[in-house]
């Protein structure tokens, strides 16, 4: 039988219901010409377009939906600082002149995004009290520990932190201690979506919604990109599509896999309970597998995230486990009201970090971010426009290079399940074996 009440991951978001209003943007029902046409109206793209009207280009952004229909308007809206990779690893990834440039890029994600934030008074929620990741054991307390001093020689700040100051910070019980970076936050993400298509449009960029790309073709030195009422004429496409990326490029689809994270909110907590439950505003994340990542929205509502099933079309008991591990993790929850349900793809790489991909002249993608999408995917998008204003791939904040493609991708939903599977069964032997 079909579940009676089916969740829409875009509609039912609780950014649905609180965000600022969208800018005005229509569709694409003639011919036009521009220096770059970038694919998808996320935080990539919406960043990559200011820059680029900042900066004097034409600019004409073409988003299949609506703005923020994807993971930009559905993220759980973290600004964390780093990868999932430490310093030393990227070093060995990208060699020691890239990975240093790199590595003090990363440095300053947070701060560059919430600078972004005052400089165009975007009204999207912005709060800046800093992260908690908390450590199920004490050997990821320790690899945490050897991440912030690799970390300290780029000028990024983590404090270490032990079982009880973890507890003291976040009011999470049961970890063997964790790490505190203060400069990262939260905002709204889909606010934050409209208000950089807000501050674009003012710098003279074009945005077209519901405007699908049928087709891409070279036409000489220059792109051209059909739709079905009109075409763009550029020279350079910067394409930002991230965990919805299809077939337009042959190949590219298959450097990512697209995962469901799931999202619930609470009612708007007490004041008791606040004092609680990551006191400050801080946001929260645990160190397993299968993380668990929450924070509050403006109105005091406990923003809670977790994996999900392999599709797009949730059901309520689709989020009875995310609930139940938020009780686990906060006791104090076990009588509040359950008020929005949602979620969205994330995109996955092969070697767990984002791409910059030349995939020809003029023709470039950035994207998979495996789960740090709000700051990497800013970031990436002033590196794209960087890259369409003509600086060398060698300078660039963010090494350009070419993704491993998953072999039998399209077989990819049973390896995900499998993965999940695995992976919990791992974080469940670890916690039982974690010291109390």
């Amino acid at each position: 039988m079909s579940d009676p009440f089916p969740i829409d991951g875009s509609r039912d978001a609780l950014w649905t219901a609180t965000a600022v209003q969208a800018p005005e943007t229509t569709r694409l029902d003639d011919s036009a010409r521009c220096d770059a046409a970038i694919v998808g109206a996320g935080f990539t793209g919406l960043n990559a377009a200011l820059r680029l009207a900042e900066k004097g280009a034409s600019v004409c952004v073409l988003e299949a939906k609506h703005l923020g229909f994807g993971s930009s308007g559905r993220s759980g809206g973290q600004v964390n600082l780093g990868l999932n990779a430490g310093p030393k690893a990227l070093f060995e990834r990208f060699g020691a002149r890239q990975g240093e440039r790199l590595l003090h890029r990363l440095a300053e994600v947070p701060n560059d995004v919430f600078a972004l934030i005052r400089r165009h008074r975007l009204n999207c929620d912005p709060v800046q009290q800093g992260w908690v990741q908390g450590a199920v054991t004490p050997g990821q307390l320790e690899a945490q520990q050897d991440l912030a001093k690799e970390y300290a020689a780029f000028g990024a700040r983590f404090d270490v932190l032990d079982r009880d100051e973890v507890a003291k910070r976040s009011g999470a019980q049961g970890f063997a201690g964790g790490l505190f970076c203060p400069s990262a936050g939260s905002l709204h993400p889909l606010s934050y979506t409209r208000e950089l298509a807000r501050v674009a449009l003012a710098q003279g960029a074009q945005i077209f919604t519901g405007t699908a790309i049928t087709a891409l073709r070279r036409d000489g030195r220059r792109w051209r990109l059909e739709t079905a009422r009109g075409e763009i004429d550029c020279e350079t496409v910067l394409v930002c599509s991230n965990a919805y990326t299809d077939d337009l490029i042959g190949g590219l689809a298959e450097t990512l896999v697209p995962v469901r994270s799931i999202l619930a909110a609470t009612e708007p907590l007490s004041d008791g309970l606040r004092r609680k439950i990551l006191p400050s505003q801080v946001t929260f994340v645990d160190k397993r597998r299968l993380i668990l990542y929450c924070r509050y929205d403006r109105d005091g509502r406990l923003c809670i995230g977790d994996h999900g099933p392999m599709r797009d079309a949730f059901r309520p008991a689709d989020f009875d486990g995310l609930k139940a591990r938020a009780r686990r993790l906060f006791p104090d929850l076990a009588d509040v009201r359950w008020d929005y349900h949602w979620g969205g793809r994330v995109a996955m790489t092969r070697g767990g970090l984002p791409f910059l991909h030349a995939i020809d002249r003029g023709l470039v993608a950035g994207m998979g971010y495996n789960g740090r999408g709000v700051g990497m995917g800013s970031v990436m998008g002033q590196v794209l426009a960087d890259y369409a204003l003509g600086t060398p791939e060698s300078d660039l904040a963010f090494p350009v290079t070419t993704p491993k493609r998953f072999p039998f991708h399209r077989f990819h939903r049973l390896g995900v399940a499998a993965a999940v599977k695995w992976y919990g069964l791992f974080d469940r032997l670890e916690t039982l074996r974690a010291p109390r």
